[in-house]
């Protein structure tokens, strides 16, 4: 009896199309050591399985072919993913592996550096081919689901507020809503100003906790009637954030509140 083991490759992921296929006895084939490996940081998040096949009477050769599927939304239907050693036929390094009755073909395949949230699967096909290159047979199997929650931070700037006008003063107050709709905490990181005179204005948040928000105060000179605001969070991008496009809030020059004193 002989036994070839072998890792498949990792893979980054983009999407693509599907196929499908039958099968024989069920004692020849099986998935086995399902891994869903749930992580903050986007490379250590992992799927892998590992596929044992066995020949049927006949077979000059065995292969294998791994697709992975995703889907983004609860209720969407499944796509394919595109990857290294995806969606293609893969054989044994030892091409007469299957030609002896006892032959044993186990194969684990691994896809790192998933995107979230997305729920993935895998689908194996089997194929058994004889010594004249016919289909001797085919085999289908389908893992359990694998969901992907997206763990990191999502800082972004909510609304910016222009505080009264004191008499004979040519500054203001401006309040910044800065939110963390993500599911983990984040700080330190600064948030800017600019449009308000001729430098930006800078503070820093030491830190926001996830699913809450924080109002973060400039003082600055007034801003002109027509003129622009811009505000940005983590201008720097010090933090590992899940969506970078929504750290900025460009706004008209508010109106202040009613001047004071």
């Amino acid at each position: 009896m002989r036994f070839l083991i072998a890792a498949g490759a990792c893979a980054l992921l983009c999407t693509a199309g599907s196929a499908s296929a039958a099968a024989p006895s069920s004692s020849l084939y099986q998935l086995r050591s399902f891994v869903c490996q749930k992580a903050l940081d986007p490379p250590a998040r992992a799927i892998s399985v590992q596929a044992v096949m066995r020949p049927v009477t006949g077979t000059a050769r065995m292969q294998m072919r791994f697709v992975l599927m995703r889907k983004t939304a609860s209720g969407s239907a499944f796509t394919m993913v595109r990857g290294r050693q995806l969606d293609s036929w893969i054989s044994p390094q030892d091409p007469t592996l299957g030609q002896n009755p006892g032959d044993v073909w186990i194969l684990s395949h691994p896809v790192v550096d998933l995107a979230a949230p997305a729920t993935y699967r895998f689908r194996v096909n089997f194929r058994w081919i004889g010594a004249q290159g016919q289909r001797l047979a085919t085999a289908v199997q389908t893992t359990a689901g694998c969901y992907q929650p997206e763990m990191r931070a999502d800082l972004l700037v909510r609304s910016l507020t222009a505080g009264a006008l004191t008499a004979g003063q040519s500054s203001q107050t401006y309040t910044a809503l800065i939110a963390n709709r993500g599911q983990t905490g984040a700080g330190p990181f600064q948030v800017s100003l600019t449009g308000a005179g001729s430098t930006s204005q800078t503070v820093t948040v030491g830190w926001l906790a996830a699913h809450s928000t924080a109002r973060e105060q400039f003082v600055a000179p007034a801003c002109a009637a027509g003129t622009n605001l811009i505000v940005t969070v983590d201008p720097t991008h010090t933090v590992d954030e899940s969506n970078f496009a929504n750290n900025t809030l460009t706004t008209p020059c508010p109106a202040p509140a009613a001047p004071t004193g």
